[in-house]
């Protein structure tokens, strides 16, 4: 085998060759050395892992796990109680028997209806959740819901569904140094093909957080995420692709306020729940420094 280093630094496309999978032992095994010594390679890898996020299967296996099979049980004895068993006479009963049914007498049933609601309760949690992994999705999967694709809709409707998602804590703790944020738009400059860097995607009172690689329709998506004043995520989402140019709109999605234009080469926008005119104004700042 021959030493990585004989021909280049490890590239992206070897580390996303080693998300999926694809490399053999020995060169899994020298990449991992590579992101333990290099710590911006292991940001980059970071970056590049958090661009999978598997939402759909986590909920499907949740539902494959669920005991719908007992759970239907319950529901069924509890609409279709079996009959009681023939009362016997005291004389007709053996001794034990009779001092195990007086115990049993004494017990209070569990009543069909409790049976029949407490099966209710659980099969519509499973069933909720299962409805649940169909609708919330991020971008690039598609839309299992009847006939309503995410590709109809459009990239903005797709990343307004995912920006809902977000709570202050979802972005809390993110962020770094200078030289992790360097180093992650390093990372997204690559895949989208356009110069990107910490001080172009920062704006006031945004507070740079983090930037994560997506995909949109087979088309590269990146989201640079902020915090403003602290408290409130709002995203600048950049795709790549063919557009009809055209100047800055606003428009609202599921109550986020969106600023949006459109290059020949990429489409923009910056969503939040800020109020109109200064999410404007951010974003004429961004479209000034990216440009």
């Amino acid at each position: 085998m021959s030493n990585w280093r004989d021909h280049g630094p490890v590239t992206d496309e070897d580390l996303v060759a080693y998300l999926d999978g694809m490399l053999e032992d020995e060169l899994a095994e020298y990449v991992e050395g590579e992101v333990r010594s290099d710590r911006d390679l292991n940001a980059r890898l970071e970056l590049l892992r958090r661009g999978e996020r598997p939402f759909e299967e986590a909920y499907d296996l949740l539902l494959h796990e669920a005991p719908q099979k007992r759970l239907k049980q319950i529901l069924k004895l509890a609409k279709e109680p079996p009959p009681k068993p023939a009362e016997e006479t005291e004389m007709e009963r053996p001794a034990a028997r009779t001092a195990g049914m007086a115990a049993g007498a004494r017990r209070e049933p569990w009543a069909g209806w409790r049976m029949l609601a407490a099966a209710a309760v659980l099969i519509a949690v499973f069933a909720g959740g299962l409805y649940s992994s169909r609708l919330i999705q991020v971008p690039g999967q598609k839309q299992q819901a009847a006939g309503d694709s995410w590709s109809k809709k459009g990239w903005r409707a797709a990343v307004a569904e995912y920006q809902s998602l977000f709570i202050t804590q979802t972005l809390q703790s993110a962020g770094g140094d200078e030289q992790e944020q360097a180093s992650s738009m390093r990372v997204v400059s690559n895949y989208l093909g356009i110069d990107l860097t910490a001080d172009k995607v920062s704006v006031a009172p945004l507070e740079l957080k983090r930037a994560d690689v997506l995909k949109f329709a087979g088309k590269p998506l990146v989201q640079v995420a902020y915090l403003a004043n602290g408290k409130t995520p709002v995203s600048f989402c950049i795709i790549k692709g063919k557009r009809k140019p055209h100047e800055l709109a606003q428009e609202q999605r599921l109550g986020l306020n969106i600023v949006y234009w459109d290059t020949d080469d990429f489409g923009f926008m910056v969503i939040g729940d800020v109020p109109k005119d200064q999410l404007d104004e951010i974003a004429r700042k961004l479209r000034r420094q990216v440009s």
